[in-house]
Order: C-alpha cells, then structure tokens, then sequence
C-alpha cells in the first residue's frame, strides 16, 4: 500500500512547537554564540541535559542545528533565522503562533466548528485582545510577530499606491509603527499617525523614530471601536478588519466614515480569498481558520468586502492584488455621497 503524503501534515504541529521551544528557552541564542554540547546548553539555559540532547537530534533534522560530533551542534543559517533581534529573524511569528493561547484555541477548534465561536474566549473566558492588554508580555509576542510580518511585505505591499496624495495618514492599528514609517518614506511631505491599543504602541515611537520619520509622525492610543483620529485624508489599515466579525468590524469602519474627511479615502489590505479556492491559497484559508479561533474573526471575499464597506458608507472605489509574497490586496474606498 503506498505511503499517503497526508502522514507528514500529521506531524507538521511537533516541528512548530520544537522550533518554538527552542527559541523560546533561548537554546538558539546560546548556539549562536558558537558551538556547544547539550550539557553547556542545559547548564547556561536551565534545562535537562538528557532532554536537550533529544531536542537537538530533532532540530538536526529540520536543518536548524548542524551535529558535528555525537554530543557537539552548531547552528546552520536557517537557524540563525531564529536568533533574536536580528534583521530577518522569524522568532517572534514562532513565539506568537505557538504560544499557549494560539495553541490552545487550535486545539479546540472543533468546539468553533460545532458553535462557530471562538476557541480563545471558550478557553479563556475573554476576548484574545482583553487578554493581551492584561498581559503585556503576550502582546509584546503578538507585536514582534506582526513587525517582522510588516517589514517582509510592507514595501511590495505600497508599491503602486501614491501615499504623495496626501497631507496626513493615519494607521488603524497600526501597532509598532513599521508600515506607517513605510509609507512616510515613500511620501517625504506627508504625516501621519498610529492609532492603536495602549499595549499595541509601545514601541511606535521608537520605530519611527529610527525609520527617520519620527518628525512627521505622532503615536496615538485609543479604542477604534469608540473613535479614530479625525480629520485625515486617508486612513489606512492593514490586516484589521480580518480580526473581527461583521458586526465589529462595521463598528470600525463607521468611526472611520465619520472621521474622514468628504474627499478623504480609505485603503485597506487584506487577504480576499476568491470564489473559487485553490492550493495556492492556503495560507490565506489557514490565517482565516486562526482568525476563528483566536478573534472570531474572518477573511472576506471581494463581495463581502464591497458590502461592509456599503453598510459603513463607503463605496469600493479599487481592487488591485494580488500584491507581495503573500498575495494581499488593496481596497480602495472613498466616503459614498
């Protein structure tokens, strides 16, 4: 009988949580500083000799780690990918994705599919982002997942959009500030604002700041279900409407209508998974099964977008995409008469 390839998606979740692990536990870090034995590693991380020689056959395996001798590994350069703080590090999409609230909501994804609410409240007894604004240390672990996110895709993602257009900009959820201090680089003569959680912007200013835009730019915090910043010519956002149900994500969408400006507009990026689906969309599909668990949430077609934009007063003006590595696209919409 012939082996099915659907035997090795079986095993995918164990490689995820061993790579997380051993960020997590900074093995990784220790490894970059050169080669070490599993006892050194356990002795300078605080872990189990025994085990961590374990660990590290499988994340030979994976091609993270190198095995020289029995017991001496050295890190490869797909695992410097994992170091921290370096540019191109992917630590922090592990670190997000495989944290205990991530982790258990995927685990309980059968009680979404029999309820069609979200595993994280039905674990949790809250919502993902009142959790998050009680720990900030998990949402220091989403906002280095979205950066790094930021940072791959921002510029392809702006390519082709004439930020110039506008006097000021103002980014709805913009988080740790990075595709806003895209957009201000692409545009040298206009400003712009994060508007974000208080747990969302921490480090806003800070990246601003050293894009060299911090001069045009202001950190806002706030609630965009209550309001967003008004006056400004165009409002931006990017992977927010896809955290919320219809019901929520309508409620941004108007405090935005009644900010804009009348010839204001507003341009969203977001996956739009099409009518018919194919493999090449699996990455989008599996981000909106995540939005399900996590947040309730869900990625929309063009339709349904068209039609949430109506219901907010606003009419889909654009579509262009897919754009970047990861086939987003760009809606743009102005204020309906």
């Amino acid at each position: 009988m012939a082996r099915s390839p659907l035997t090795d998606i079986a095993w995918e979740y164990m490689s995820a949580q061993i790579l997380h692990v051993a960020t997590d536990l900074e093995l990784i870090d220790r490894l970059a500083e050169g080669p070490r034995s599993s006892a050194r590693l356990a002795e300078e991380t605080g872990t189990h000799a025994p085990t961590v020689l374990r660990l590290l056959r499988s994340l030979a395996t994976l091609g993270v780690v190198r095995q020289t001798e029995p017991d001496r590994f050295e890190l490869t350069e797909l695992g410097g990918d994992l170091r921290t703080g370096t540019p191109g590090s992917v630590r922090d999409v592990f670190r997000f994705l495989c944290s205990a609230g991530a982790w258990s909501s995927w685990g309980d994804v059968a009680h979404s599919l029999r309820t069609g609410g979200t595993a994280f409240e039905h674990n949790y007894g809250t919502t993902a982002f009142a959790y998050l604004g009680e720990h900030p240390e998990e949402a220091a672990k989403l906002n280095g997942a979205m950066g790094r996110m930021t940072s791959e895709t921002a510029a392809g993602l702006i390519e082709g959009c004439d930020f110039t257009r506008f006097h000021t900009v103002v980014d709805v959820g913009g988080g740790s500030g990075v595709f806003l201090a895209e957009i201000l680089r692409s545009a040298p003569r206009t400003a712009g604002t994060v508007y974000d959680m208080p747990t969302g912007v921490t480090e806003a200013a800070r990246t601003l700041a050293a894009a060299g835009v911090g001069d045009r730019a202001t950190v806002t915090a706030g609630n965009f279900f209550e309001s967003v910043p008004e006056g400004a010519d165009a409002y931006v956002m990017k992977l927010i409407l896809h955290d919320w149900d219809d019901e929520k994500a309508l409620r941004i969408l108007r405090g935005i209508r009644e900010a804009v400006k009348p010839d204001g507009r507003l341009i969203i990026f977001e996956r739009v998974i099409p009518d018919v689906v194919g493999a090449e969309h699996r990455r989008a599909l599996l981000a909106d099964l995540l939005m399900l668990v996590l947040t309730g949430g869900r990625e929309r077609t063009e339709d349904e977008y068209r039609g949430l934009l109506a219901q907010a007063g606003f009419t889909l003006d654009s579509v262009s995409g897919p754009l970047g590595e990861l086939g987003f696209t760009r809606l743009e919409a102005v204020p309906s008469a």
